[in-house]
Protein backbone atom coordinates (compact mmCIF):
# COMPACT_ATOMS: atom_id res chain seq x y z
CA UNK A 1 0.00 0.00 0.00
CA UNK A 2 2.67 2.33 0.17
CA UNK A 3 3.69 2.29 -2.70
CA UNK A 4 0.42 3.03 -4.42
CA UNK A 5 0.19 5.81 -1.63
CA UNK A 6 3.56 7.53 -3.18
CA UNK A 7 2.06 7.40 -6.75
CA UNK A 8 -0.48 9.17 -5.76
CA UNK A 9 0.67 11.67 -3.87
CA UNK A 10 3.62 12.37 -5.89
CA UNK A 11 3.12 14.58 -8.16
CA UNK A 12 4.49 16.61 -10.40
CA UNK A 13 4.30 19.22 -12.82
CA UNK A 14 4.80 17.16 -15.62
CA UNK A 15 2.51 14.60 -14.39
CA UNK A 16 -0.26 17.34 -13.61
CA UNK A 17 0.14 19.28 -17.08
CA UNK A 18 -0.34 15.26 -18.88
CA UNK A 19 -3.69 14.59 -16.84
CA UNK A 20 -4.84 17.82 -17.79
CA UNK A 21 -3.63 17.86 -21.54
CA UNK A 22 -5.80 13.99 -21.55
CA UNK A 23 -8.63 15.45 -19.66
CA UNK A 24 -8.77 18.46 -22.59
CA UNK A 25 -8.38 16.19 -25.19
CA UNK A 26 -11.02 13.29 -24.42
CA UNK A 27 -13.46 16.75 -23.12
CA UNK A 28 -12.75 18.33 -27.17
CA UNK A 29 -12.95 14.82 -29.06
CA UNK A 30 -16.56 14.26 -27.45
CA UNK A 31 -17.40 17.41 -28.17
CA UNK A 32 -16.30 17.43 -31.84
CA UNK A 33 -17.01 13.69 -32.64
CA UNK A 34 -19.82 10.94 -32.37
CA UNK A 35 -17.96 7.62 -32.89
CA UNK A 36 -16.39 5.59 -30.54
CA UNK A 37 -13.35 5.45 -32.63
CA UNK A 38 -13.17 8.30 -34.64
CA UNK A 39 -13.47 10.06 -30.87
CA UNK A 40 -10.42 7.75 -29.55
CA UNK A 41 -8.54 9.14 -33.17
CA UNK A 42 -9.38 12.41 -32.26
CA UNK A 43 -8.55 12.56 -28.63
CA UNK A 44 -4.87 10.70 -29.17
CA UNK A 45 -4.18 13.37 -31.89
CA UNK A 46 -5.45 16.37 -29.86
CA UNK A 47 -3.71 14.81 -26.79
CA UNK A 48 -0.41 14.52 -29.11
CA UNK A 49 -0.76 18.24 -30.04
CA UNK A 50 -1.43 19.77 -26.59
CA UNK A 51 1.57 18.30 -25.22
CA UNK A 52 4.01 18.91 -27.64
CA UNK A 53 4.53 22.22 -26.29
CA UNK A 54 5.35 21.24 -23.14
CA UNK A 55 7.55 18.78 -24.31
CA UNK A 56 9.18 21.06 -26.03
CA UNK A 57 9.33 23.67 -23.37
CA UNK A 58 10.47 20.74 -20.94
CA UNK A 59 13.25 19.72 -23.18
CA UNK A 60 14.74 23.81 -23.72
CA UNK A 61 14.24 23.95 -19.61
CA UNK A 62 16.88 21.01 -19.20
CA UNK A 63 18.76 21.61 -22.19
CA UNK A 64 19.67 24.92 -20.51
CA UNK A 65 20.98 23.25 -16.66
Amino acid sequence: MSTLRSVLLDWNLNRVTRIAVSGAAVFLAIRVTDGLLIGLGVAVVLAMMLDIPWWLYDRSAQSDE
